[in-house]
């Protein structure tokens, strides 16, 4: 059963998981804001949100059962509990996951997720997984990430809280299922990863590169070859993809 929190403001739903954290057990517990005076995405970037259009939430889940070197097996799971709610409301074709986590529309950000853990020894104990969703807002700076929402692609206003409960169902239900098949998810990943199998340009040590997207490693860092057939394997933060 999930514990339920919502603020009108908070400085970031994360945050405020990992400050109870040090306070008692946050498993199972499910925060939202309607805004984020500090929220973040990945690697401490900004996340824009306007107030009460948007989702923005953090949820904890026991991963105890998952071994500390499979955790990218989660960074596949919860992005496609959120595509599977997705599917059903945009068009498939035009939906991806950008390594490692985020939602794309085409070549435009529709969702940032952030994941914080705990490790015990040699096992996963505790993850705080944050979602920003773009669902009502119409008008976005000027980020090189071209933020898009639901509602600039379908014209129409979503309700959030019905949203957001479809998605956490689907989140929960996807990580229940690394106990069981997580070959699987990381097969459902592949096909829904933005620019697998395809050439494109990256940008590598300041340089321009045309790589070849051939998949991941155990350790969910990014496989590449380039013209010369030279492969490549990239960690978070050592590539940046040129939209």
């Amino acid at each position: 059963m999930l514990q339920y929190h919502h603020f009108d403001q908070i400085d970031s739903t994360n945050a405020y998981l990992q400050r109870k954290q040090s306070e008692g057990d946050i498993r199972n517990w499910l925060v939202s804001a309607d805004e984020q005076t500090k929220g973040k995405g990945m690697g401490n970037n900004g996340w824009e949100s306007e107030v009460g259009k948007n989702l923005t939430f953090s949820l904890a889940v026991d991963m105890g059962f998952l071994p500390a070197k499979r955790q990218f097996l989660l960074s596949e799971a919860v992005p496609l509990g959120i595509i599977e709610v997705l599917d059903g409301i945009l068009p498939t074709e035009k939906l991806s996951i950008k390594w490692p986590n985020d939602l794309y529309y085409g070549n435009r950000k529709l969702a940032g997720i952030l994941i914080n853990s705990t490790i015990k020894a040699n096992m996963m104990d505790v993850s705080i997984i944050g979602i920003g969703l773009n669902v009502n807002q119409m008008t976005f700076q000027d980020w090189p990430t071209h933020p898009i929402s639901m509602k600039m692609i379908t014209g129409k206003t979503y309700d959030l809280q019905p949203l957001m409960e479809q998605i956490v169902e689907h989140i929960l239900i996807k990580v229940e299922q690394l106990k069981s098949d997580p070959t699987v998810i990381e097969q459902e990943y592949l096909k829904r990863l933005f620019r697998y199998h395809t050439w494109a340009d990256y940008e590598v040590k300041g340089k321009v590169l045309r790589l070849f997207m051939t998949g991941l490693d155990p350790f969910g860092r990014l496989m590449m070859k380039d013209e010369a057939d030279n492969s490549y394997c990239f960690d978070i933060k050592e590539i940046k993809f040129l939209l």
